[in-house]
């Protein structure tokens, strides 16, 4: 396969055309998952931080 696009051969741009199409789909279920762990993130600390907000009542462990 040459370099230059435009002696490529259909065969050849239909292979480079599917291995892009594969590549996207690839990165975009990347990009995809790295939002939601983010996401997800984001909302476990905040509800965290509910929790442990300093009007909560105490539920530590009183010592003995």
């Amino acid at each position: 396969m040459s370099v230059e696009p435009a002696s490529w051969t259909q065969a050849e741009r239909e292979a480079f055309y599917a291995r892009r199409a594969s590549r996207n789909r690839a990165l975009g279920i990347l990009l995809f998952t790295l939002v939601a762990l983010f996401f997800g993130i984001t909302v476990v600390r905040m509800t965290g931080q509910v929790k442990n907000a300093p009007d909560a009542p105490a539920t530590a462990a009183k010592p003995a």
